[in-house]
């Protein structure tokens, strides 16, 4: 695979880190991006295992930060900080998170209120080195998140001070995505893959990339274009790939993903 790959355990389906670990390892990527629980769960040597494994962290898990209310962000500030920790001790380089759901709250008053809770946690990252990434994500996600078109995820981000992760699957079909892209140039911390074929309904219903309608094809060199160099971080969930079997579908992923970038550096 690709240097630039690395492969989301959100692939895998539930499991423990180790086995994860040995799965992305034979498909020879070199990082992997578990989720916040898998390393809580393996306990304090989860960082020596991974480097034994020969595996980079491309980016760490965290899910919703929590902000809607005073309560909320106490709580969502104690619980990230705790993931800035293990992403210290496991060598994660961004922490990808969604923004938490903002109840009754307008839009710019939840979009302030995010940034100001969230600002001492964004702080302690950068003292730490460690990239807060913001990703857009489904509407149907809605109390999961505020950010679901790329150009508000930027927004948001800018305004909190954190990164962008830019998940492709979630703001494909933006309007104005290509000129989203060019905007978060400097600010992008993580690309995630996959993609989308026309008529699936009910999520998580994520596709190999190169097996749907995502024009991936363009949008890949359009990200390269901006000079990111980080992680193109595999994330496909659902039917389609636990059909094909996890290792096969990654690895043939792999190959298409390894072509158009090679092609794209050449």
């Amino acid at each position: 695979m690709h240097p630039s790959l690395s492969i989301n355990t959100l692939c895998f389906g539930a499991g423990p880190l180790d086995a994860h670990a040995a799965q992305v390892a034979r498909l020879g990527a070199t990082a992997i991006s578990p989720t916040l629980e898998q390393v809580v769960d393996y306990g304090a040597a989860a960082g020596k295992m991974l480097r034994d494994s020969g595996l980079a962290v491309a980016t760490l898990t965290h899910r919703a930060f929590a902000f809607a209310t005073q309560e909320d962000g106490i709580v969502g500030r104690e619980r990230l900080n705790r993931t800035i920790d293990l992403a210290e001790t496991s060598g994660a380089q961004t922490i990808t998170l969604t923004t938490g759901g903002r109840a009754a709250l307008r839009w710019p008053e939840a979009a302030n209120r995010f940034a100001a809770e969230i600002a001492p946690c964004a702080a302690r990252a950068r003292a730490a080195g460690i990239k807060l990434s913001l990703e857009p994500t489904s509407h149907l996600y809605a109390d999961a998140s505020i950010a679901h078109r790329l150009a508000d995820t930027l927004t948001l981000a800018r305004l909190a001070g954190i990164a962008v992760g830019i998940d492709l699957f979630a703001c494909w079909t933006d309007s104005d995505l290509e000129d989203s892209i060019i905007a978060a140039g400097p600010d992008i911390a993580l690309v995630q893959v996959s993609d989308y074929v026309f008529g699936d309904r009910g999520l998580p219903c994520r596709a190999l990339p190169g097996d749907g309608a995502v024009p991936l094809d363009r949008l890949i060199p359009e990200i390269l274009r901006t000079g990111y160099s980080g992680y193109f971080d595999l994330e496909v969930i659902g039917s389609r790939l636990q059909a094909e079997g996890a290792e096969a579908g990654l690895r043939r992923a792999g190959v298409w993903l390894t072509e158009l970038l090679t092609a794209r550096h050449n």
